[in-house]
């Protein structure tokens, strides 16, 4: 009983997920497709056995290629170990990579690897295949036939796959514990979120000018919800909350963004009510999934900060290399989010009618998230703060010119107390070229002109 209450609970957690939600959940899980496999092998065994033991085709198959039961038997019990010894070399090598990755990296990065359709395609192979060979080996008999054919002939072709899929596997392992294709790997998701959540989800439903909206119900005492339980902000379904909010005609604030952390009872949703209608307050809750840790689903920051723990730690590790090439992939994402992404906390219905309200986040915020850490930790790397500046620059040419003096402003934050580090007359050149090459880009020469005396001002009061 307490096994079905168990298994009952586990399966009511799947089936309240979004679809969205679910998606990302069973792509991040390990046995997800080992299963599919394992069911399909199971029913290829199934194929096998009835066609050489109801069919007796290993008879039929006599004069061109058949094979008695004694060796049939001893194939697949030999391959039967293979395979096992194959699957424990596989889980070794993915062992291997977590301990390298969260040793070097970041433990958080472990579940891309994870969520790799190669890795899963690679696990169910080697499980399917040992499964095929185990029940084969179970259910020969050699009273129902005395020569067999589906079964040795598809027994060695499962072989030489598992063999050919082994030699993919540590090439696929390999390629991923290389810097530059786990950056990009990592830069794609951040991108993807940017695109399904900011730019298919989100901005679809912001209003630039809310004179054009009436918004001053927001102005008196709203009605609170509170959080049921502890968690982070996973997922948030800003369209259902739209549709909702429209048929009750409210209008809802969300007081926390995704990806923050909330108590039980925090209040993390206030509403204005426009009638006197009640207003079915569970049904909000439920379109917001709370758990007990980040994912990247809509997370555009969670993303973002795996390329950010990456960089750091590289500086740690004393590699600058690879910490450069982070920054350039945060680089790209910022630059994607600046272009196509409309930076309002107001979100209206297809009526242009006011009915949520955001949290405030424009590009400052997602900037200094991404290199205000970076720039923390690397503050006595003359180095690595003139790539940063090189990246502003580069980012610059690509933004939305909304955004030029943010990166000008976060430029200077970048290039402040550097008047006594720099030990050869090339960092110095290297630097302020950099410094200027942004100046130009944002359109900040006279801002740039300023700096420069400042800075030789702080330089004669310092010696």
């Amino acid at each position: 009983m307490f096994r079905m209450n168990l298994l009952d609970n586990y399966l009511k957690k799947y089936t309240k997920m979004s679809e969205r939600e679910l998606s990302h959940t069973v792509q991040s899980n390990m046995w997800f497709t080992p299963v599919l496999y394992v069911i399909f092998s199971s029913l290829l065994v199934s194929v096998t056995l009835t066609t050489d033991l109801k069919y007796d085709l290993g008879n039929q198959m006599r004069p061109f290629f058949a094979v008695d039961y004694d060796l049939t038997r001893n194939l697949v019990g030999t391959l039967t170990a293979a395979i096992l010894t194959l699957t424990t070399f596989t889980f070794n090598l993915i062992l291997v990579v977590f301990t390298t990755f969260s040793g070097q990296f970041s433990p958080r990065m472990l579940k891309n690897f994870i969520a790799s359709k190669s890795t899963q395609r690679v696990l169910g192979i080697f499980t399917s295949s040992f499964i095929y060979m185990l029940l084969s080996f179970l259910f020969l008999n050699k009273r129902m036939a005395e020569y067999y054919f589906a079964v040795p002939l598809l027994a060695a072709i499962i072989a030489a796959f598992s063999m050919g899929t082994f030699i993919f596997f540590i090439n696929h392992a390999v390629a991923w514990l290389q810097v530059n294709q786990m950056t990009y790997d990592m830069k794609n998701e951040a991108l993807s979120i940017v695109k399904n959540t900011l730019e298919d989800e989100v901005d679809p439903y912001k209003v630039n000018d809310l004179s054009t909206v009436n918004s001053d119900i927001c102005e008196n005492k709203g009605t609170t919800i509170t959080a049921r339980k502890s968690g982070f902000i996973q997922l948030v379904d800003f369209i259902s909350i739209i549709k909702e909010a429209e048929k009750d005609d409210i209008v809802i604030q969300l007081e926390y963004t995704i990806g923050s952390y909330v108590f039980a009872s925090t209040p993390f949703i206030t509403y204005w009510k426009k009638g006197e209608n009640e207003v079915d307050e569970q049904k909000y809750l439920s379109l917001i999934s709370i758990g007990r840790r980040q994912t990247e689903v809509q997370d555009i920051e969670f993303s973002i900060n795996k390329l950010v723990e990456v960089a750091i730690r590289s500086l740690g590790n004393y590699d600058p290399k690879t910490a450069t090439t982070a920054i350039y992939q945060l680089g790209e994402v910022l630059a994607s989010i600046s272009r196509n992404s409309i930076f309002s906390k107001y979100l209206v219905d297809h009526n242009n009618n006011l009915r949520v309200v955001l949290q405030e986040r424009d590009f400052s915020h997602y900037l200094y998230n991404a290199f205000g850490y970076i720039r923390h930790y690397a503050k006595d790397n003359v180095i690595i703060c003139t790539e940063i500046l090189k990246v502003l620059d580069l980012m610059a040419k690509s933004l939305n010119k909304r955004d030029y003096n943010a990166v000008w402003e976060f430029g200077v934050f970048t290039a402040s107390g550097f008047e006594d580090l720099f030990l050869f007359t090339l960092d110095y050149q290297q630097f302020h070229r950099a410094m200027h090459n942004l100046a130009v880009t944002t359109k900040h020469e006279k801002e740039f002109e300023e700096f420069l005396e400042k800075e030789k001002q702080n330089r004669f009061k310092s010696t």
